[in-house]
């Protein structure tokens, strides 16, 4: 699946941003960025808008920008829907396709021996393979929260 959909998510979004990226998908997000501005990014680059806001929602419209207008409150209903208006059919979790939860860079595998003074020491003990951020140099492993989004994935795809 190359021809992935790119993602915007407005500033009321973050969570949704960083559950986009673990799942693989490009999608920048800004906390602090007027109207205006996301638009404008939308519609150079070409991603589809993810917002909450219905003023945002009808002027895409006008402006033939893609745009995704969440009706739930709840994340879970909100990929879902995500999902289902981009018409992907099985929400995943690969550590070799995810994007940095902090900045949306490319996520490549690393060898543990060149990272292991950044890492705590029972990570070092306990885990064996590593990722790490292209653009910050954040580093990742398959610790609880991949197991906590497995179960979330899990709970989208009974739904999809």
């Amino acid at each position: 699946m190359n021809n992935k959909p790119k993602f915007l998510a407005d500033a009321m979004l973050g969570n949704i941003a960083r559950k986009l990226r673990l799942l693989g998908f490009d999608c920048k997000y800004f906390a602090t960025i007027n109207h205006d501005q996301l638009l404008l990014i939308a519609k150079i680059e070409n991603r589809i808008l993810v917002t909450k806001d219905r003023n945002i929602t009808n002027i895409c419209k006008k402006q033939n920008i893609s745009v995704i207008d969440l009706s739930n409150t709840d994340e879970t209903s909100q990929i879902v829907e995500i999902y289902k208006k981009t018409n992907l059919n099985k929400c995943k979790i690969d550590m070799n396709d995810v994007r940095c939860t902090i900045c949306n860079g490319i996520v490549q595998s690393i060898e543990k021996e060149k990272i292991t003074s950044r890492i705590p020491d029972k990570v070092a003990q306990n885990m064996q393979q590593f990722w790490i951020c292209n653009s910050c140099n954040q580093i990742y492993w398959e610790g609880t929260h991949i197991r906590n989004l497995q179960k979330f994935i899990d709970e989208v795809n009974e739904r999809l």
